[in-house]
C-alpha cells in the first residue's frame, strides 16, 4: 500500500504526457496519464481509456519530454522617430541698403534707399529632424539717412526708411551635429516699408517757389510688397551652453518694387512718387532657446 501510495504521488507530481505503466505481472499500458489516485491510475490509450488498480502497478515511466521550440530572436527595437523640438530665437545686427531710389524724371539723379542701419528681429523654428526646421522670422530694420548730394540739382537731399517683415521660412543645417553647424536659411512673406526724403538747398539757394531755405521733406510715404530672403549662418550648439543656441548670420533680403508718393512739397517742385525696389545687406548675431 505504501509503495502504492508513492507511485501516485511520483504520477501526480510528474507532468501529464505520454507514458509507460509497468504492472507488478509483468505487463505494461502505454498511453496518456489522465488521473493518479491512492485507488486507481487512469490511461488514455490508443483503444480508449483503461483504469488499473493502484495496487497492482509497480512504476510509471514517463516518455522524455520534447525539448522546448526555440523561441525567435526578440526584433531588434525600432529607431525611435526624431524628436521634435522648439526654437526661439532674438537678433541683433545691422542692415546696409543695396539698391537706389531714381530723381531722373524730375532731373535729378540717383542715391542710396537709405545707409546702414539697426536691426532686430524674433523668430520660431519646429526642428522635424537634426537637419531640418520651419517657422517664421519676424523683422525690423531701420534704414539711415544719407548724405546724397547728387539726388536733386542745387540741393542737398537724405534718404532714410523703415522696413517690417513677416516672412515664412526654412532652415537646412549642412551637418547633423557638432559644436559649430553652418546652416542655410529662406523665406517668402511681406512686408512693410517706409522712405522718407528729405532736402534743402545748398548755400546760396533757394526755393524758387517761396524764397527760402528751409529743408522739406518730398517723400513721405510707406507701402506693402513681397518680400523674399537667402541667408547663410553658423550655429554655435555648445553642450556647457545647451539649452541655448548662439548664432552668427548674414545674407540678402529684398522687397519687389513700390512707389511712394510724394508729400505736397514734393508735387510743387514736380515730383509725384519715387519708385524702386529695396534689397538689403544683414548681419546678425541670435541668442536662441530650444525646447
Amino acid at each position: 500500500m505504501k509503495l502504492s501510495m508513492l507511485m501516485v504521488l511520483a504520477a501526480l507530481s510528474a507532468p501529464a504526457g505520454a507514458a509507460v505503466v509497468r504492472l507488478k505481472d509483468g505487463g505494461s499500458i502505454s498511453g496518456t496519464i489522465v488521473s493518479a489516485t491512492a485507488i486507481e491510475v487512469v490511461v488514455r490509450t490508443a483503444s480508449g481509456p483503461r483504469s488499473v488498480a493502484a495496487a497492482r502497478v509497480q512504476s510509471i515511466e514517463y516518455d522524455a519530454e520534447p525539448a522546448p521550440a526555440a523561441k525567435p530572436a526578440p526584433a531588434a527595437p525600432s529607431a525611435p522617430p526624431p524628436e521634435e523640438k522648439n526654437l526661439f530665437s532674438l537678433g541683433l545686427g545691422l542692415a546696409a541698403p543695396q539698391s537706389d531710389v531714381d530723381f531722373t524724371p524730375i532731373g535729378g539723379g540717383s542715391a542710396s534707399n537709405g545707409d546702414v542701419g539697426g536691426l532686430i528681429g524674433a523668430r520660431y523654428l519646429r526642428e522635424t529632424s537634426k537637419s531640418f526646421a520651419y517657422g517664421f522670422d519676424l523683422d525690423y530694420f531701420h534704414r539711415g539717412a544719407t548724405s546724397s548730394p547728387g539726388l536733386m540739382r542745387l540741393a542737398d537731399a537724405s534718404v532714410s526708411g523703415d522696413n517690417l517683415l513677416l516672412l515664412a521660412i526654412a532652415r537646412v543645417h549642412l551637418i547633423d551635429r557638432g559644436p559649430v553647424r553652418p546652416y542655410l536659411l529662406g523665406g517668402l512673406g511681406a512686408g512693410r516699408s517706409w522712405t522718407r526724403i528729405d532736402a534743402a538747398p545748398r548755400p546760396g539757394f533757394v526755393w524758387t517757389d517761396t524764397g527760402t531755405d528751409e529743408a522739406r521733406r518730398l517723400i513721405d510715404d510707406g507701402a506693402w510688397a513681397f518680400a523674399s530672403t537667402a541667408k547663410a549662418g553658423l550655429d554655435f550648439d555648445w553642450e556647457f551652453a545647451s539649452p541655448t543656441v548662439f548664432s552668427l548670420e548674414a545674407g540678402w533680403t529684398g522687397l519687389s518694387n513700390r512707389r511712394y508718393r510724394a508729400t505736397p512739397a514734393g508735387r510743387d517742385l514736380g515730383l509725384q512718387d519715387v519708385s524702386g525696389r529695396i534689397d538689403v545687406f544683414t548681419l546678425a548675431m541670435r541668442w536662441s532657446w530650444r525646447w
